[in-house]
């Protein structure tokens, strides 16, 4: 036990610190971007791994401006990642060449109220162009029952189809796992118009609501979010929420002023709509904000932060696409628009509704001249993280700075600095947490350009250079919580061993009297075979035979209490 004792320790500290590195191992990775829409690009399941959506150009070789593809990644650990190696080679949602496939938001349902382990179903949005051109919203789910690998993603479906492009949809789930979509649908006046609709989904994506028009407003309505209460693993009766409400932000022009902060609610799963609010002038911004990301706290208070100061440099909306590297096209290829480098001064600003009413805007930062696309999220224990990208001067380089604050106030502190001198480092998208089994903190992918440093490593060459890649950093780490058995009555989990390690022809795995799943996964995380162990049987003999090559695999024992695993290697 004093060992045990002494490895979790060790284990704790080694998460305490954040630590970024690439999604993936290949260091010249062409075209990956999170792209400057606001939906989330990274979950994080009860079980402890990291899932993330990102695209990509289809053709890595081809000029700036192609068709792309979606892209997912997991973590094959329950744990924190550290490297490259602990995320499973990406593949593609929507591999088809013919269509143009961006912006993919991902999110993941709740489970039970009071029991958010029992169902970690994963949905992705994106914008994809049909035979015509036009781009329509497609959705795709993965039941992710097995830790890792989530089974293979439903075939991509259409949740709105229209004769104008339907663009940047962002989703989340509502507690009782109702699937909330959002998106911006262009009116008859392409780029001059623009409404935000919705759509929800009550059978985990299978078919879809007819469409609202949330926005109503005759103006151009752009780059929405979605938000729902996070959950928690407490009983209900343990914390307050709004079980079915649904939060939505957007960006809209106004007739006189600058674009303004819109929000609008439902209390009811997004059946009714409360009348939308100007979180710009209740909060005293004013005008020319844009770009905002929403999280929802368990108090189910809704949090914002955007972008104050939009310039045209500075499109609030990726719109359709032309292709080729025009740099005078703000959406002319996969990652950030050529005319975003420039020195303006633009700040982030932050404001909660609290009791009913928008707080005075906050300042979260304008150290630097130019401060841009945040995303917000909120941990288990009310502390709120925004990540933004930030500038000095065009000569200088794109870097991603955070900020935390707890929800109660207190003003904004531990202003980090994510710095990578060489390379820009862009649009950054704050994990929204699932709360099961892991400790406090942030988590958050980035795009960073042009590795290589061919073009220079930041800037205008940059961003037309093909090394894109997906980064992550986080500081959250891994608990197994307490059994109900340890708890009341002192009694330990069931044994769970292998009989022998390494192994050569087979081995038994003991699983207690208690039975449960296990999933047998390889380095790559992979699963490799699952047994479902009846409650008695203490467990089931692997055959690892010949068809098992050699290499060390994870058994990983969902007995009910939480996950126990150990490494197995395999020799001939």
């Amino acid at each position: 036990m004093k060992a045990v004792a002494i490895l979790a320790a060790l284990f704790l500290l080694a998460t305490a610190a954040a630590a970024d590195h690439q999604v993936d191992n290949d260091l010249s990775s062409e075209w990956e971007a999170t792209g400057f829409n606001n939906g989330r690009s990274i979950v994080r399941d009860s079980k402890g791994y990291f899932h993330v959506v990102y695209h990509t150009q289809a053709d890595p070789d081809g000029i700036p401006g192609g068709n792309c593809d979606i892209m997912y990644s997991h973590t094959i650990l329950p744990a924190p990642p550290t490297s490259s190696a602990d995320w499973s080679p990406a593949v593609a949602i929507a591999p088809d060449p013919m269509s143009d496939d961006r912006y993919p938001s991902i999110a993941i349902e709740h489970g039970l109220p009071g029991n958010p382990t029992s169902n970690d179903m994963l949905h992705v949005v994106w914008q994809s162009t049909d035979m015509t051109g036009v781009y329509q919203i497609l959705h795709s789910s993965n039941i992710n029952s097995t830790m890792p690998t989530p089974g293979p993603w439903t075939s991509p479906f259409p949740v709105h189809t229209s004769i104008h492009h339907s663009l940047v949809p962002d989703v989340d789930c509502s507690l009782n796992n109702v699937v909330h979509v959002v998106w911006q649908e262009e009116d008859f006046n392409p780029g001059l118009t623009s409404d935000i609709l919705y759509s929800n989904s009550l059978d985990h994506g299978v078919n879809w609501s007819a469409f609202q028009n949330l926005s109503l407003t005759d103006f151009n309505s752009q780059t929405p979010d979605v938000a729902t209460v996070i959950d928690f693993p407490e009983a209900p009766s343990n914390y307050t929420y709004y079980s079915e409400r649904v939060h939505i932000v957007w960006s809209d022009d106004g007739p006189t002023s600058g674009p303004s902060i819109m929000y609008r609610s439902s209390p009811d799963a997004g059946n009714t709509w409360d009348i939308y609010e100007n979180v710009s002038q209740l909060s005293g911004s004013m005008d020319s904000d844009g770009y905002p990301s929403l999280t929802v706290s368990r108090e189910d208070i809704p949090h914002v932060a955007w972008m104050h100061g939009v310039y045209p440099h500075d499109p609030t909306t990726p719109g359709p696409y032309a292709p080729g590297a025009d740099p005078l096209n703000p959406n002319s290829f996969p990652g950030p628009e050529v005319g975003m480098y420039s020195t303006i001064l633009q700040q982030i600003y932050y404001s909660g509704r609290v009791y009913g009413n928008w707080i005075p805007y906050e300042l979260v930062d304008n150290a630097l001249p130019e401060n841009e696309f945040p995303s917000i999220a909120v941990d288990i224990t009310d502390h709120l993280y925004v990540a933004w990208q930030s500038n000095s001067s065009p000569a200088s380089d794109y870097d991603i700075r955070q900020a935390e604050r707890l929800v109660a106030g207190g003003g904004w502190f531990n202003q980090t600095t994510f710095y990578h001198p060489d390379h820009d480092d862009l649009f950054p998208s704050e994990a929204t947490k699932k709360t099961a089994m892991y400790t406090p903190g942030f988590d958050f992918v980035w795009t960073m350009i042009d590795s290589d440093l061919s073009a220079g490593g930041h800037g205008q060459p940059a961003a037309l250079s093909p090394a894109h890649e997906i980064w992550f950093s986080g500081n959250t780490g891994w608990t197994n919580p307490t059994s109900v058995e340890d708890t009341c009555t002192g009694v330990a989990h069931p044994v769970f061993s292998v009989m022998n390690n390494p192994v050569s022809s087979g081995t038994w795995i003991s699983t207690g009297t208690e039975g449960g799943i296990v999933s047998i996964l390889d380095i790559s995380g992979r699963t490799v075979q699952t047994e479902t162990v009846p409650a008695g049987s203490d467990g089931f003999f692997w055959n690892t035979g010949e068809v098992i090559p050699e290499g060390v695999y994870r058994v990983v024992l969902n007995n009910g209490h939480g996950l126990e695993s150990t490494a197995v290697t395999v020799i001939r």
